[in-house]
């Protein structure tokens, strides 16, 4: 049957004494109806001789009430709740029994404590137990790391088809929204708890639980990390996007990592963010001098010089609802955008007038895109896109589209359906490219539904999967 929230608690209700309570109760009365007697009998009253007998038993009940007394449960209420009855129960047994109920009581709060640590203590996991938000790659194509809404980072092995666990990277206090990896795997992560965390990334030589190695109070609610790729391959430069958290406004910094792994901050945009709102994903370009592309609710892309004071380069309107995602292709010529407004953008970053070459569209809110990695704008290879309503937004499930949570593949040059990497029964929230996995490269899928997928670049096949497969 349907159990209330009371048959579940620990709300106990007066009447649920136990039973050394009630024989207290039962012996206090006992005393209380022989006292009246006594104050009878003081009045010159003439007692009968079963009266008298209760009379002569008083001693004898008091004992009785005393052992009772000592073996009342330590949170009791009887003894404060009939100060009558106390007050014939000699101090020193008093002060003997306080000191048990007190000892009782400390005892009861540190095996709380322990408890209440012991369910804190992260414990390793074999899949997420909520959304997964974001995946990144090891640059040896070996391992995935992914970050969810269960405020865990977890590292997979690629090594078979149902998706291994190695490690589960724990210490963050809220949903984990963005993480990155070094080639020389230097790991970082962000999130609701506005802490960025930098772990040690190479399995090889961490346990299945792994702390932290630094943690620092960047502010706001992370929602993007992305290692600088012009930095060599053990980058130490990081770009972070938040979003804002009570006084903390949005804004996007770049840190450099010191050699005693602490973040500096190189570079913060705060104020000109102020018109476009939060950035909803950053990417590093390239060119004569470094730059950002920031993607925002307002249907635009801004392009800053990535050194201080990260002067504001170009605006760019590309869509007509919120850009939820950036991917610039492998040769750093080419950038790529999904928005709500169900369509894709390609642009060309190499010249200054940063020319759109190409629209997408899908039959959705886009909120993640890729391509394969021979992919040219309106000629060859495909671009994937990804993304879904999320329940909130939908008012009967007949709204969704067939293929709401798939990973559509979509021919460059035709812009038509080609095949779509199926199996989430959520969001996709993210499209990481693994051009080196899988017989013709793939690309992986994470999701609301908390579940991890690799599809096959062409024909959009289920590779590998965090749940089994069938």
């Amino acid at each position: 049957g349907n159990m209330s929230w009371r048959d579940q608690s620990t709300y106990k209700p007066s009447s649920a004494l136990v039973d050394e309570e009630k024989e207290f109760l039962k012996v206090a009365k006992k005393i209380r109806d022989v006292t009246k007697l006594q104050e009878r009998q003081a009045q010159g009253e003439s007692l009968q001789q079963l009266q008298l007998d209760k009379i002569a038993g008083k001693a004898k009940l008091i004992e009785e009430l005393v052992d009772l007394a000592s073996k009342l449960p330590s949170r009791t209420e009887v003894l404060d709740k009939n100060p009558d009855i106390l007050e014939l129960i000699p101090s020193s047994i008093m002060r003997a029994l306080e000191k048990q109920r007190a000892d009782d009581q400390r005892r009861r709060e540190r095996k709380e404590t322990r408890e209440a640590e012991e369910r804190k203590r992260p414990e390793f996991m074999c899949r997420h137990e909520k959304p997964i938000v974001k995946v990144v790659v090891s640059s040896d194509s070996r391992f995935l790391f992914t970050c969810s809404k269960d405020k865990y980072v977890l590292c997979w092995s690629l090594q078979n088809q149902l998706l291994d666990c190695l490690c589960t990277f724990a210490g963050h206090t809220g949903a984990v929204h963005s993480l990155d990896v070094t080639a020389d795997l230097k790991l970082v992560s962000g999130g609701a708890d506005g802490m960025l965390n930098l772990w040690p990334g190479d399995t090889r030589k961490v346990r299945n639980v792994v702390p932290p190695l630094t943690t620092f109070d960047h502010g706001g609610i992370i929602k993007v990390l992305r290692w600088c790729p012009f930095d060599g391959p053990n980058s130490r430069l990081l770009v972070s996007a938040s979003d804002k958290l009570v006084n903390t406004p949005p804004k996007i910094a770049v840190w450099r990592l010191t050699d005693d792994n602490k973040f500096e901050q190189e570079l913060c945009i705060e104020q000109l963010l102020a018109k476009a709102g939060k950035a909803n994903d950053v990417q590093w370009a390239g060119g004569a001098r470094t730059k950002l592309i920031s993607a925002h609710d307002n249907g635009y892309v801004g392009v800053w010089l990535a050194e201080a004071p990260g002067e504001l380069l170009k605006t760019l309107k590309l869509h007509a609802g919120p850009v939820t995602s950036l991917f610039i292709t492998t040769d750093g010529s080419t950038l790529l955008t999904a928005s709500h407004d169900f369509t894709a953008a390609v642009v060309d970053i190499t010249t200054k007038e940063m020319t759109t070459l190409s629209t997408y569209r899908a039959n959705r809110p886009l909120r993640a895109v890729t391509c394969s990695p021979d992919f040219q704008a309106g000629k060859a290879g495909s671009i994937i896109v990804a993304g879904g309503r999320a329940e909130r937004d939908i008012t009967t499930s007949k709204d969704l589209v067939a293929d709401e949570f798939e990973g559509s593949i979509l021919g460059a040059e035709s812009g038509e359906w080609q095949a779509s990497g199926k199996g989430h029964i959520g969001p996709v929230h993210y499209l990481l490219p693994l051009p080196e996995v899988g017989p013709n490269g793939c690309f992986a899928t994470v999701s609301e539904d908390g579940c991890l997928r690799l599809h096959d670049f062409t024909n959009g096949t289920c590779l590998y999967s965090d749940t089994p497969m069938g």
